[in-house]
């Protein structure tokens, strides 16, 4: 009997490279959330210090061009931080896109693992039972020799 092929093998080679670069493309995106995670994090840190290097500076004596800095530094940074947060709820919202892609792709693959599978099952079936009536047969003729030499 001829050796087992399933005949979409290259169905569901292109289907598990699109689940592969689908998952590459999400793992993209969750780190590029992460970038924004971080970015958001220093900008948030580095009003805090501004505030506190205002605070020092008015105990200490600051010149008042020095103090008009301040408000512009941290509206600056308060601005930077709304549209990073912008920015955060766009890659959010594609990485509930790209997951429910991965899902259907995943759902697809696995059907055709399962196709695979049963015609795998019945491939062998097939098999075993033409080695079960190949064996039937030389069991036949060895009985049939054996009456004949009796």
């Amino acid at each position: 009997m001829k050796k087992y092929v399933f005949r979409l093998e290259p169905v569901l080679k292109l289907k598990k490279l699109k689940e592969e670069n689908c998952r590459m493309e999400l793992g993209q995106l969750v780190t590029q959330l992460t970038r924004i995670d971080e970015q958001l994090q220093r900008d948030s840190n580095e009003i805090r210090s501004y505030y506190e290097i205002q605070d020092g500076g008015l105990r200490t004596g600051i010149s008042g061009r020095q103090l008009q800095a301040f408000p512009m530094l941290i509206s600056a940074k308060e601005q930077n931080i709304r549209i990073l947060e912008g920015d955060r709820k766009k890659q959010e919202e594609m990485i509930a896109h790209k997951r429910h892609e991965l899902a259907l792709l995943r759902g697809d693959l696995k059907v055709m693992e399962n196709l695979r599978e049963k015609d795998f099952e019945a491939y062998r079936r097939a098999l075993r039972k033409d080695i079960d009536q190949k064996v039937e047969e030389q069991t036949q003729i060895w009985l049939q020799y054996k009456d004949k030499k009796a």
